[in-house]
C-alpha cells in the first residue's frame, strides 16, 4: 500500500474516546467511600487508644504525688503528741475547732470534718515540729501569762505549745509561746491547771483530708475552719483522685504486752492505752483516669460507654474481720473509665516507742 492510500485508511478509522464512564466514576466513588469510613474509624480507635494511654500515664503520676503528699504527712503523725499524758486529749485551735490530739483520726465527726463523696474516708493528721523532748517540761510555777519551767531553752517565741494537766481533762488549748526569759515561758493563753507543758514547734500540723467531687483536698485546722465544707478553706490538691480508705492497725495482745499488729479495722482507739496500742495506719487511694471509653454501637452507629472496668478495685483492707472496701458504685458511670490503686502502710512517728501506759 502506497503512502497515499495508508494516510487515507487510517483517517477512515474511529478515534478512541478518552475518559471514563459514569459507571467507573461510581464504583470509583464507592471505593473510596469505604475507604474514607475506614479510616476514620482507624483513626478514631487509634486516637482514642492514644488518649486512653495518656491519661492512664496521668492518673499514674497524679496518684504517686498523691501518695507521696498524704504518706509523707501519715509518717510524721503522732510526733510530739507521743506522751502517755497527752495523747487523747482534746484540743482547742485557733480557729475555734477542737480536735483530739491523736496521730491520726480515721472518719471523724462530721461537725469536725464534713463528710467527703460516697464510700470514701476522712483522715485527720496530727504532729508537732519541735527537736525538743515529746514527754513535756514540768511546770513548777504559774503566774499571770508566764509558765515556769526547768529548761526554758527548750521554747522559742511563736511556738506552739498545749499546756495540759494529768491526767488530761477536758479540753486544752493550743497557745502560743509571745517570749522566753530565764525559766519563764509567756504564752498568749494559759491554763491555770495545767501540770506539764509541751512544744508543739513552730509549724505543727493540724491537717485533714478528705475525697470530695473527685479529688483529693485537704485543709488546715491552723489556717482555717475545717467544720465547714467551704471550697475557701478546703483546697484540692489532686483531681481525679476517687477514693480514700483507710484502716487502723491494733495491737491486741494481753494487758501489759507489747507484740505486732493483729487486727485492721477502723474502730478509733478512745483512750491512751489503746492508742499506744494502734501503732500505724494502712490506707489506699484510687485514682481515675480521665479518659471516657467508649465503643460504636453496631447497631446505632453512634459511640457509646465501654465498660472497661467490671468490678470495683480491692486493696488489703477489702477482705478481713472489718472490710473497708473500694466502693465506687455513687457514679453511675463508674465503669466507664479506668483505675488505680496506690496502697501503703505508715506508722505513727515514735508511737512503737511509747511508754504504754500502767494497766494497758
Amino acid at each position: 500500500m502506497n503512502p497515499l492510500h495508508r494516510a487515507h485508511a487510517q483517517r477512515r478509522q474511529p478515534r478512541r474516546l478518552a475518559g471514563f464512564t459514569l459507571v467507573e466514576i461510581l464504583v470509583g466513588l464507592a471505593i473510596a467511600m469505604i475507604g474514607t469510613v475506614i479510616m476514620m474509624e482507624v483513626l478514631v480507635t487509634s486516637d482514642q487508644r492514644t488518649r486512653t494511654s495518656t491519661a492512664g500515664n496521668d492518673a499514674l503520676s497524679s496518684g504517686a504525688v498523691m501518695m507521696h503528699l498524704l504518706r509523707r504527712d501519715l509518717v510524721q503523725a503522732g510526733y510530739g503528741i507521743s506522751a502517755s499524758s497527752l495523747v487523747g486529749c482534746n484540743l482547742q485551735v485557733p480557729t475555734g475547732a477542737v480536735v483530739p490530739l491523736a496521730p491520726v483520726v480515721i472518719n471523724p465527726p462530721t461537725a469536725l470534718v464534713p463528710a467527703g463523696d460516697p464510700n470514701t474516708d476522712r483522715v485527720l493528721v496530727v504532729y508537732g515540729n519541735d527537736s525538743g523532748q515529746p514527754e513535756g517540761q514540768e511546770i513548777v510555777a504559774t503566774a499571770g501569762s508566764a509558765y515556769t519551767v526547768r529548761a526554758a531553752a527548750a521554747y522559742a517565741q511563736d511556738d506552739y505549745v498545749v499546756a495540759a494537766p494529768t491526767p488530761c481533762a477536758g479540753t486544752v488549748t493550743l497557745a502560743r509561746v509571745t517570749g522566753v526569759v530565764g525559766f519563764t515561758v509567756s504564752v498568749n493563753s494559759l491554763n491555770a491547771t495545767a501540770t506539764t507543758l509541751y512544744n508543739l514547734g513552730r509549724n505543727p500540723r493540724i491537717v485533714a483530708y478528705a475525697i470530695r467531687n473527685g479529688s483529693l483536698t485537704s485543709c488546715d485546722f491552723l489556717l482555717a475552719d475545717c467544720r465547714t465544707n467551704n471550697a475557701a478553706n478546703w483546697t484540692a490538691v489532686g483531681a481525679n483522685i476517687v477514693s480514700l480508705r483507710a484502716q487502723y492497725g491494733h495491737d491486741t495482745a494481753a494487758a501489759g504486752t507489747r507484740d505486732a499488729i493483729d487486727l485492721w479495722d477502723q474502730s478509733t482507739p478512745v483512750d491512751a492505752c489503746q492508742w499506744a496500742r494502734a501503732p500505724a495506719v494502712r490506707f489506699v487511694l484510687v485514682t481515675r483516669s480521665n479518659q471516657y471509653e467508649s465503643r460504636l454501637n453496631a447497631t446505632t452507629k453512634q459511640r457509646e460507654c465501654d465498660p472497661v472496668t467490671a468490678t470495683p478495685r480491692v486493696w488489703s483492707g477489702s477482705i478481713g474481720t472489718s472490710p473497708a472496701p473500694i466502693d465506687l458504685s455513687a457514679a453511675a458511670d463508674w465503669q466507664c473509665y479506668r483505675y488505680k490503686t496506690f496502697e501503703s502502710v505508715a506508722p505513727s512517728r515514735n508511737t512503737v516507742w511509747m511508754r504504754v501506759p500502767p494497766g494497758c
